[in-house]
């Protein structure tokens, strides 16, 4: 009798960039490969920096899941996007004396400017020289042939990964932090000449030629994602429709769902936290990793909250402020005498507000802990997703590009507002009490608080994004 070999466990190469906003949907749809195939084979390869992230997502999904065979790390060599697009900055402008997002996106919204930001973009999509370029695009090249997957889940954003996909003809997908619009411009009727990729950028055309004379290949961007994408190419994108603009959904374009960083609830991270938010409900204010804040905005920030503080208190409702703040330069924030604390002394003695630098629970947690009454973020997709998926109000301090649509979405959507319309990029003290007082105590608060509630359940009703992702990738495997 002739002995039949086992089939082989399916096998997946998840493709991306090391930063957060981008690693983080494709560490939770791992955990949720691992939960929903437990035989499965994972390989995560990405930049230097997350090799004990992806090995907690690990020993968290086997505590469900005893029998899962642990990710196998692979680690990229050359320099990771983020690394990749600020050394671009700094060429540019060599008399910089650090690393920042060039000047474009941080400008008040105009025409000159709009156009500025977009040919500043290039370098985000490829944000290498050429000889940065073939050093990462040969090292993934060498990780997908030593994986040999059943499907390669690339980052739609991975300029790198894209290209050595579409050299080697190999079946992949891709998986997205972003909304379905980046995606689906082309589609729309009527639209699809404005989605037209500036070939004539020099950077590019210099990559261009340096890539093909010493690999053979043609470099692959995003924007190939529209223009020239694979037949049978699914792009799997971390929201829904209801959480979007109104736009046709194009049938390569799945909306998931927004997939979320796995995190304990803040009972278990922090229960001191916990139990200070549960004092009085809570306003939320962290502005993510990439903003630090001037002593001045800071300024505005605090006499913004003062005056908040003060009118709820008249009131008669409690309320609280946790200020997660990364600072620009060197300021005092507790110091005797100093501007926040000439501002924000009392409530910061009796620990009605706090600032810190750091909160050890992970932003979706603190969310979750049902002591939230209103978020203020900088208008990610990751914060954007997170404060619908707690069912919390928002208002956003766009500061740049992409930003400003997500401002947009919580006004169009009716779960908050957009924070500095006037006073843009930069906010101000009264703009921004204006603003919080509406989502806190306006006539259309309860509304925001409704409608907030309302989005919360529709991605509850639809399920856990990582979820979908995960039985979508598992699917594709079997294509």
């Amino acid at each position: 009798m002739t002995e039949q070999k086992s089939p082989r466990s399916r096998r997946i190469l998840m493709l991306t960039n090391v930063e957060r906003g981008e690693a983080n949907v494709f560490m939770s749809t791992s955990h949720a490969l691992i939960e929903a195939d437990p035989d499965v084979e994972i390989h995560f390869a990405t930049f230097a920096g997350l090799e004990a992230d992806v090995a907690a997502v690990w020993d968290e999904a086997r505590s469900k899941v005893p029998q899962a065979k642990p990710i196998v790390y692979h680690e990229l060599t050359g320099v990771s996007m983020g690394t990749g697009v600020m050394q671009y900055f700094l060429r540019k402008n060599p008399d910089q004396k650090e690393l920042t997002l060039p000047d474009s996106f941080m400008a008040k919204p105009g025409i000159s400017t709009t156009l500025q930001a977009i040919k500043d973009t290039i370098p985000i999509f490829i944000p290498y020289e050429g000889p940065q370029l073939v050093e990462i695009v040969n090292s993934i090249i060498e990780v997908i042939k030593k994986v040999d997957a059943d499907l390669v889940v690339v980052n739609s954003l991975m300029t790198p990964g894209l290209t050595a996909c579409y050299h080697l003809g190999i079946k992949f997908s891709c998986l997205s932090p972003n909304a379905i619009k980046e995606f689906a411009g082309p589609y729309q009727p009527r639209f699809a000449n404005l989605w037209k990729y500036p070939a004539k950028d020099i950077h590019k055309r210099e990559v261009q030629k340096y890539l093909t004379a010493h690999s053979g290949m043609t470099l692959r961007t995003p924007v190939d994602l529209l223009q020239d994408r694979p037949d049978g190419l699914k792009i799997l994108v971390s929201t829904l429709p209801q959480l979007d603009f109104p736009v046709y959904v194009p049938p390569h374009v799945i909306p998931c769902g927004p997939i979320l960083r796995i995190a304990p609830p803040i009972t278990e991270t922090d229960p001191k936290l916990e139990s200070w938010l549960a004092i009085a409900p809570t306003v939320y204010l962290n502005l993510g990793s990439l903003c630090s804040i001037a002593e001045d905005q800071a300024v505005e920030i605090a006499l913004a909250l003062k005056s908040v503080l003060d009118t709820v208190k008249q009131s008669g409702s409690p309320l609280q402020v946790l200020w997660k703040l990364k600072k620009h330069g060197e300021y005092e924030v507790h110091e005797e005498g100093c501007r926040l604390q000439n501002i924000l002394g009392n409530e910061l003695q009796s620990d009605v507000v706090r600032i810190v630098d750091w909160v050890l629970a992970e932003p979706i947690s603190v969310l979750q802990s049902g002591h939230i009454a209103c978020t203020i973020h900088h208008g990610g997709a990751n914060s954007y997703n997170e404060s619908v998926v707690a069912g919390i109000p928002q208002v956003v301090l766009p500061l740049w590009t992409d930003c400003y649509e997500y401002a947009q979405r919580v006004e169009m959507h009716g779960i908050g507002r957009w924070g500095t319309r006037i006073s843009k990029p930069q906010w101000t003290s009264e703009e921004l009490t204006r603003e919080l007082l509406i989502v806190l105590l306006g006539e259309r608060s309860e509304a925001m608080k409704r409608k907030a509630k309302e989005l919360a359940a529709v991605c509850k009703a639809n399920g856990n994004g990582a979820i979908v992702a995960a039985k979508i990738i598992l699917e594709e495997c079997e294509r």
